[in-house]
């Protein structure tokens, strides 16, 4: 798919980030008001929280230790799995994690297709973000540049900022990075939209889909053509959406009022969808698989699979390989991730045991969803 042609002919074009550019400042918009979704403790699907206003910006975060290690009960993974905790961005690798970030209010991270670099969002009292890293967390940059230039901490700052939030790299290569924001000052209009931009500088920023509600975690098939994402409707509530190659918009799986459907993500090889869903009666966030709209499974009849029991699960990751899941999910009221095998003999993946702690009172934050690559 041409990222290039599709945005610039289809949506507006909001005027890279640019820290002299008068214009743009005028037409930020306090996006507070707008993220007025459930929290993720108690199941809501957002997956950032409402910003904090000039009076109440919260103290610095204590920065943790450079380097921890799992409990004896933690098992060792495969690969490098990203995740965030304390504000800080954390690499897990067999059974240590490393902290990769210095600054605080750092999450969201994001592998890059060839597992070189990392894009990831630091957010302040009222704006955020896109940062982009090499893998072993040095030299790092804003590829964004969100922040007002009216005085800290004052009404005009917070109501001239803009946000970003939750970069995908469009596969398969490393050229376009996705990222959900907003271009408009006006509230009815400022519906948070699917932008893309080149991941090296921020240039050539395009919106590249916006509907007529908001959009929140889009992420890409593994061959880049086809996107999922989670669409807020007024009946419904969160529900899932996908766009095919072509710029059509059709529903992923069955919408329902007493389901709502989030977090979606493609299995390595694209056959697969799993996802967050909170139900009611009683009310319960777990995890579900799906077959993707590539998987000839997909127009027949099927069923949704249950991967967990837990109650409070979201944020779903897969293993390169496919055999295991990443997560993150409360225990005790504390967020942590989590790892869950699965069973891929069959011919629909299914859980084959249940899900062992990775992180013990980690501090995790459920609105980022780890990132795994090999």
């Amino acid at each position: 798919m041409d990222h290039q042609a599709h945005a610039a002919g289809s949506n507006a074009e909001r005027t890279p980030p640019s820290r002299g550019n008068a214009l743009r400042r005028a037409t930020r918009l306090l996006l507070a008001v707008l993220l007025l979704g459930l929290s993720a403790l108690n199941g809501g699907c957002w997956l950032w929280e409402e910003p904090a206003l000039p009076d109440q910006t919260p103290a610095a975060t204590p920065t943790p230790p450079q380097q921890e290690e799992a409990g004896p009960s933690s098992p060792a993974i495969a690969g490098r799995l990203l995740y965030t905790s304390a504000g800080h961005i954390w690499l897990r690798t067999g059974t240590t994690a490393r902290r990769l970030t210095t600054q605080a209010g750092c999450t969201q991270p994001a592998w890059s297709p060839d597992g070189t670099r990392i894009a990831f969002v630091v957010r302040g009292a009222y704006y955020s973000d896109i940062w982009m890293m090499d893998a072993d967390g040095s030299n790092a940059y804003p590829i964004t540049d969100n922040r007002s230039d009216a005085a800290e901490q004052s009404y005009e700052a917070v109501h001239t900022s803009f946000w970003a939030f939750q970069p995908q790299w469009i596969p398969p290569d490393a050229i376009w990075l996705s990222f959900v924001s907003h271009s408009s000052p006006d509230y009815l209009s400022s519906l948070m939209a699917v932008w893309i931009m080149h991941a090296d500088d921020g240039g050539e920023m395009k919106r590249w889909l916006g509907l007529s509600q908001h959009i929140e975690s889009p992420v890409w098939s593994p061959d880049g053509e086809t996107l999922a994402f989670t669409l807020h409707l007024y009946e419904y509530g969160a529900q899932l959406r996908y766009m095919d190659a072509a710029g059509n918009v059709y529903a992923l799986g069955e919408d329902s009022k007493e389901i709502q459907r989030y977090d979606p993500l493609w299995s390595p090889d694209g056959l697969w969808i799993a996802y967050a869903a909170r139900q009611v009666g009683p009310e319960t966030n777990d995890l579900w698989l799906m077959p993707s709209p590539l998987n000839p499974l997909y127009e027949g009849e099927w069923a949704p699979v249950r991967l967990t029991q837990m109650g409070t699960a979201r944020g779903p990751a897969w293993s390169p390989d496919g055999t295991q899941i990443a997560f993150v999910a409360a225990e005790n009221g504390a967020f942590d991730v989590w790892l869950l095998d699965l069973d891929t003999s069959g011919a629909v993946p299914r859980p084959a045991g249940s899900p062992a702690r990775l992180t013990n009172g980690g501090d995790v934050d459920a609105t980022a969803r780890p990132s795994w690559a090999p």
